[in-house]
Formats: C-alpha cells, sequence, structure tokens
C-alpha cells in the first residue's frame, strides 16, 4: 500500500531513524510490558461530549514488547494512566484518528507531562503524533499553549530558558495505506465514514482514520468513530480483534431531545445532530454486521455512547444485540481494563486478562 506524510518540521535523518527504529528501550521502567506480549490498556471508555465519572473519553494504550503506542487521548487520559501505572513520558507515538474533541483534548497534558514531569524521560527523542491533516496544527497550537506556563517557570530558573519545539513531532497522514512500521507493529490506515454527511469540501479537508496494527501476537482493528463502511470492512478482514465504538441510538436521541429543547436548536441542527449519530456512528446491530463480514475473532467494545455512570442496562442491552448475530468473544469494556493478545488460549478467547 502507498504511503505518504505531510511534515511541518523537517528532521534530520539520524534522528527519525533513531524514531522509527527505538523499540524496547522505550518500555524499560513500564509496570506493564513484558517482551514477547501484546497488552491493551483501555484509558477510555467512553464517547463524548458529556464527562462522566466512570468513563474517560476514547483512549487505548497498545504495549507491545515492552513499548508504549498511544491510539487517541481524550479528556482523562493521562490520569487513567497515572491510575494504570503507567509513565507517560515512555510513550513516544501517538495515533489520532480523528479531530473531534473527544479524542484529542487529553492530547497537551500527554505533551505537558512530558516536558514538566520529574521523572526519567528519554532523551533526544521526540513525542510523535500521527494524525490526519492539521494534526501539526493541533500540536502547534498545543505547543503555544504549554509554553505559556514554561516561560514562567523559565523566568524564575526553574527550567532551561528554550524552545520545547524540538520536543514533538507531527506527522500529517494525508492518504491511506502504510503509515507506520517499526520492529514490533505495523499499522495500516484508512478513511471511514464518521464524516460522510460533511459537505464535499469540507470532506475533502478533514479526514477520520480506521487503523489496522499487525503485532507478532495478532492483528488488532480501531474502528475509531465511524458509521457502517465498506473501507473499514476490508481492513478489518480477518484481524483477530475488532476495538469497535458502540452507541446505543436510542437513549442517544433522546438526549439530543432534551438538549434541543434547552438549547433551543433549531429543527434543522437538530436533525442534523440525529443523523450524525445514528448514520455516523455504529450502532449495536451494525458492530456485528462489521465484525461478521470482517470474520474477526473478537470484539472490544468501547466508546460507549451515551455510557453513563450506571449504563449497565443499556450496555447489556447492546451486548445482547451483537451476540444475537456474531458468534464470536463480544467484551465491553470499563476504564483501566487490561488485556493480553493471545492467538487463541486454550477457551479459545483471543482476550485474556494480563497477570
Amino acid at each position: 500500500m502507498s504511503f505518504a506524510f505531510t511534515f511541518r518540521r523537517i528532521m534530520r535523518a539520524a534522528g527519525l531513524a533513531a524514531v522509527l527504529l527505538a523499540g524496547s528501550a522505550m518500555g524499560s521502567g513500564i509496570p506493564a510490558g513484558a517482551t514477547g506480549r501484546t497488552e491493551l490498556i483501555v484509558l477510555g471508555s467512553g464517547g463524548g461530549p458529556q464527562i462522566r465519572k466512570d468513563r474517560s473519553e476514547p483512549s487505548v494504550l497498545l504495549i507491545v514488547n515492552g513499548t508504549s503506542y498511544l491510539i487517541d487521548c481524550g479528556s482523562g487520559t493521562l490520569r487513567r494512566m497515572v491510575e494504570a501505572g503507567i509513565d507517560s513520558t515512555h510513550v513516544k507515538t501517538i495515533f489520532i484518528t480523528h479531530h473531534h474533541a473527544d479524542h484529542v483534548v487529553g492530547l497537551a497534558d500527554i505533551m505537558a507531562d512530558s516536558i514538566f514531569s520529574s521523572s526519567s524521560a528519554l532523551p533526544g527523542l521526540p513525542l510523535n503524533i500521527y494524525g490526519p491533516p492539521r494534526t501539526a496544527q493541533l500540536v502547534d497550537a498545543a505547543v503555544n499553549y504549554i509554553m505559556v506556563p514554561y516561560t514562567v517557570f523559565a523566568r524564575g530558573k526553574l527550567v532551561k530558558d528554550e524552545s520545547i519545539q524540538h520536543r514533538f513531532m507531527a506527522r500529517d497522514i494525508d492518504r491511506p495505506g502504510l503509515v507506520y512500521e517499526d520492529q514490533n507493529i505495523k499499522v495500516i490506515a484508512a478513511e471511514n465514514s464518521h464524516f460522510q454527511m460533511m459537505p464535499d469540501a469540507a470532506r475533502r479537508a478533514e479526514k477520520s482514520y480506521a487503523y489496522r496494527i499487525e503485532t507478532p501476537q495478532g492483528v488488532i482493528l480501531f474502528t475509531g468513530d465511524t458509521g457502517p463502511s465498506e473501507a473499514v470492512s476490508k481492513l478489518a478482514d480477518g484481524a483477530d480483534l475488532l476495538v469497535s465504538e458502540v452507541i446505543n441510538d436510542k437513549p442517544m436521541v433522546e438526549r439530543m431531545e432534551r438538549l434541543a429543547a434547552i438549547g433551543n436548536w433549531s429543527p434543522e441542527r437538530k436533525a442534523m445532530v440525529i443523523a450524525h449519530m445514528q448514520r455516523q456512528h455504529l450502532v449495536p446491530s451494525a458492530v456485528a454486521q462489521l465484525a461478521s463480514q470482517a470474520r474477526v475473532k473478537a470484539v472490544l467494545l468501547y466508546h460507549i455512547v451515551p455510557g453513563t455512570d450506571h449504563d449497565e442496562i443499556e450496555v447489556a442491552a447492546g451486548l445482547a444485540t451483537i451476540k444475537a448475530s456474531f458468534s464470536g468473544e463480544v467484551i465491553p469494556s470499563r476504564d483501566l481494563n487490561h488485556f493480553c493478545l493471545v492467538r487463541a488460549n486454550a477457551n479459545g478467547k483471543v482476550l485474556s486478562e494480563c497477570p
């Protein structure tokens, strides 16, 4: 497959090689992350925009052979990392699926922690952030934000008075295909259908991606936010694990109706928001259809919407709908779930709790 990146800043060849080839050394000091295995820690199992106590916004930490990769970083990501015993300064590669707020607002937290954390960071290795077009713009804005408190420290002689720009490398993914590869993983992107209702000009400018990540222990497909999508189905084909968003549309539509009444939305706006929720996300039956068509072995649900703090009944209903037409393993995630990916254990399961 083809690949292309738009670089806002040019990195020296030696530095680029160091980033792409940096392997298990990144994992040193991380409690989770033994070599020879693939782990997933769900840092955020809920979707936005509502902030909840028990579900942070979407984020999954993937640890392969001790090396950490972050997929999305919604609100609460850094706090959940701390609770999981993960040193955020060891995360050197982040993949953003799209630029809706619930997938990116925690990025500045991660970036700031890599600057201000007192724990031992890895010198000379920037934090690499991959994402759709305008990811570089997002990172630049976060750097400017962080520079305000950093400058206060510098003026007090508490940190070195220097630019922090070199600590971050943003890479805009401008087309589908192979977007990353190192000794642990291969990442392939496909444009999904999350922005299909945008006007043509906006759709050309804004991209939303699903990622297929190939690891030694198996293949994982992260849907990102998407409606039913042939491109995602093809990308997911034969994957061991489908990490899928899910939206229970009936309670979500009821919630949108209430918000529309409170906010005095126009009929046009209310109709557009509801259509977005129903057509540009995956309801339980659509998750089951995708999983079956792609012949995946197991499904891990996250980005659970509306996902209130007491959502057991609606989660159970969605789970029952999926299991009615998909015979594989289906797990509704909670924040801080920690799984190991296996080809198939004695029970035929793809995921097991990590010791």
